[in-house]
């Protein structure tokens, strides 16, 4: 598991950029079990469209947050 894509050095996250991604997927995570307790509750669709919609754009967030720190 030690090997890499890439040839160039890699800086390690701070604890605190690790910690902010991390918090970020988790509460992606419980936005993801949300919408299944939607969907098992019948909810109306536009409602589930809509946190769908959130977390779509909370993961391109973490997304942009992580190439950001690539580049």
């Amino acid at each position: 598991m030690g090997e890499f894509l890439h040839d160039h050095p890699v800086t390690p996250r701070t604890k605190e950029e690790k910690e902010k991604v991390l918090n970020r997927l988790k509460r992606i995570e419980g936005q993801v079990r949300g919408i299944q307790s939607m969907v098992e509750e019948d909810r109306y669709c536009v409602d589930i469209l809509v946190q769908i919609s959130a977390i779509q754009s909370a993961l391109k967030n973490v997304g942009f947050a992580v190439t950001e720190r690539h580049i």
